[in-house]
């Protein structure tokens, strides 16, 4: 839920719905004839087997288990495992509290580190008791420590499952993120990096903290095999609706009014036993889509690595904050976020809107209540104040140059109006 652009409209004056070229926040590393083309297998269960064999090849796991989608996949290995306390990110995706919650299991929020926001070894370090799940995320594909977090897990008796969703195919110091956890879980939503409408992968790393074949037969709410034709053919719009010309004349303005008139408040929780991302099996045609990805994973991760470069090199000598160490994998980012400093979040987005720019928020509540968002200084300044942009195989290299140099002279000219008011304010109480 958009908030920060519910927020922004309503304080904003003119009209905000300019028609124009816009650069959309993702769109699918699949086009619409791939999608059709891809039909073919839909009834071809060896693509499962296929696709499996491609991922124990990037993993080196035994076991990997096909879920109906990342949340679902973290729902069914909770619920296997006896330990009741899930510790987790109080800054992440709001659907792993759901999963973790469905599973019967108690959350207890860690804070996020302000490096590369994710938790990491030191945030969890005091609530690494023995008995309990550490559930660590890489968010947007930017790795924590995973290796500290295990290694803290080994000593206290605690089982790890690594939340890679946003990362297949990243890598922490040439090894595949997923892999270092007892348990890893790959997501093939949408919003990923390998889109097949919904779909995961389970990587059991560790059998001895879980049995696969309980894991395997065992799904958190009864699931069925369907084609998934509907959702392809929203991809199919989807791919017209993202397309830049389309997006800033139709999608944007439809989109701005709908977060115009929204109040900020949470939205509703899902339930997961009503929900096709609990209810809905992997089905041969979503392998047949991910297996396409996969293999041209090399020349996907070369054009983000180029344009994350492009966007490091504008941002070098700004007050913008990014997010991204020397050592991080650039090819297995999924968005670029990053922090405009001394500014209000709104302020930013309206400038972007004026200059027809679209800027994507995302995850803007702190996960624990309200009454405990003080507890969690860090999530609630990322929830806040972070910016997420662009990074996938349609977007050109000279696209993120321009959409850089735009942001970086926002920052400017927003940070330039907040000192002059700053001045005023202080003369004027000087007298």
């Amino acid at each position: 839920m958009e908030l920060g652009y519910s927020e922004a409209l309503r304080s904003s004056e003119g009209n905000p719905y300019v028609r124009r070229t816009v650069i959309a926040p993702n769109r699918l590393e699949t086009g619409n004839l791939e999608l059709i083309w891809d039909l073919r297998r839909s009834r071809d269960k060896t693509v499962l087997e296929e696709l499996r064999a491609e991922l124990t090849k990037i993993t080196g796991a035994k076991h990997i288990i096909f879920a109906p989608s990342g949340r679902c996949a973290l729902a069914q290995v909770l619920s296997v495992l006896p330990q009741s306390e899930v510790v987790m990110p109080a800054f992440t995706c709001p659907v792993v509290k759901t999963a973790v919650e469905f599973a019967d299991k108690r959350i207890r929020y860690v804070d996020i580190s302000r490096r590369n926001l994710n938790a990491t070894s030191a945030e969890y370090e005091p609530e690494a008791s023995p008995g309990r799940i550490l559930l660590p995320t890489h968010l947007f594909g930017i790795p924590t420590d995973i290796e500290n977090i295990c290694d803290l897990a080994r000593r206290r008796g605690c089982v790890t499952i690594e939340d890679a969703a946003a990362a297949v195919g990243t890598r922490r110091r040439g090894r595949p993120l997923g892999t270092f956890a007892d348990i890893g879980v790959f997501s093939f939503e949408r919003s990923k990096r390998f889109p097949a409408f919904r779909g995961a992968a389970i990587i059991i790393n560790n059998d001895r903290v879980i049995d696969p074949a309980a894991l395997n037969s065992r799904p958190i709410v009864p699931t069925r095999k369907k084609l998934p034709a509907k959702e392809m053919m929203v991809a199919q719009l989807y791919n017209a609706a993202t397309n830049p010309w389309i997006y800033g004349r139709v999608t944007l303005p439809s989109l701005l009014r709908r977060y115009a008139q929204m109040s900020a408040t949470p939205e509703s929780s899902e339930d997961p036993a009503n929900s096709p991302f609990y209810s809905r099996e992997f089905h041969p045609y979503q392998a047949a889509i991910v297996l396409r990805c996969l293999h041209r994973i090399d020349r996907i991760r070369a054009h983000i690595e180029q344009l994350v470069s492009e966007y490091e090199r504008v941002f070098k000598d700004t007050e913008i904050q990014t997010f991204v160490s020397a050592d991080d994998d650039r090819g297995g980012l999924l968005r670029f976020p990053i922090l405009v400093p001394r500014t209000e979040r709104r302020a930013v987005l309206r400038q972007a809107l004026n200059r027809g720019l679209y800027l994507e928020t995302n995850y803007e509540r702190p996960l624990p209540p309200e009454n405990q968002w003080e507890l969690f200084p860090n999530s609630l300044w990322a929830a806040q104040n972070m910016v997420l942009l662009p990074l996938y195989s349609a977007l050109t290299q000279r696209q993120a140059q321009v959409l850089a140099r735009e942001v970086a002279e926002i920052s400017r000219d927003v940070s330039t109006r907040l000192s002059r008011t700053e001045e005023n304010e202080y003369a004027t109480q000087l007298g």
